[in-house]
């Protein structure tokens, strides 16, 4: 007599092996995805304009209210600016021709009093004596300019954040810029443009 299991247990035991090893390739299959989408780092690029006829009698002009909820006030682009150098963790590298900008001049005071390494090129000008230049000398922010041609000028704008984050576009960080002028800036983590700023910062802050 031979001694067998039925027809529907086979089919049950064969039926649960399938699903273990769909269940195992589904694991294996996310866990892969998962550490690919980790590698890969999804880019963000963000572009700003500054129109400074669009808001000429915006209340925040006067007391610089970065909260202001009027539709097309700079000082909601400016924020953008704010909000990315407020999140550093590690460094803020900025070359820029000056800062006179109260409200960024705060947030990279801020920024350094709270273990920030930050590093500040501007151009050899008059507004290099402006009270926001001051402020971060007197803290112990360092300060570079150049000082070799008082015909030529560093005209860079960018800013980079953690080597992850670019800051850069036509403005100056000043208050005319933010209200008066036309102008536009980007922020962006595209891996290959803060190589190259990052880079070129380095080779601007050794040599002056």
């Amino acid at each position: 007599m031979i001694f067998g299991c039925p027809a529907s247990i086979l089919d049950m035991s064969k039926m649960f092996m399938n699903a273990i090893c769909a269940t195992s390739i589904g694991v294996i299959f996310s866990l892969i995805w998962l550490r690919y989408m980790k590698k890969k780092k999804i880019e963000n690029t963000k572009v700003f304009f500054y129109n400074p006829l669009s808001e000429k009698n915006c209340k925040c002009r006067n007391n610089l209210d970065i909260n202001c909820i009027a539709s097309n006030c700079s000082i909601t682009n400016t924020k953008e600016i704010i909000y990315c150098l407020k999140n550093a963790t590690k460094s803020i590298d900025i070359c820029v021709f000056t800062i006179s900008n109260e409200l960024i001049a705060h947030v990279i005071i801020t920024a350094y009093k709270r273990g920030i390494f930050v590093r500040i090129i501007v151009s050899n000008c008059i507004l290099l004596h402006s009270k926001e230049i001051k402020r971060f000398q007197n803290i112990g922010i360092i300060v570079k300019y150049q000082n070799d041609d008082q015909n030529s000028f560093m005209h860079n704008k960018f800013a980079v954040i953690d080597s992850t984050w670019l800051i850069h576009g036509s403005m100056n960080w000043t208050r005319q810029a933010t209200f008066e002028n036309w102008e536009n800036f980007l922020i962006t983590n595209k891996e290959s443009l803060v190589q190259v700023f990052s880079e070129n910062f380095e080779k601007i802050w050794l040599t002056i």
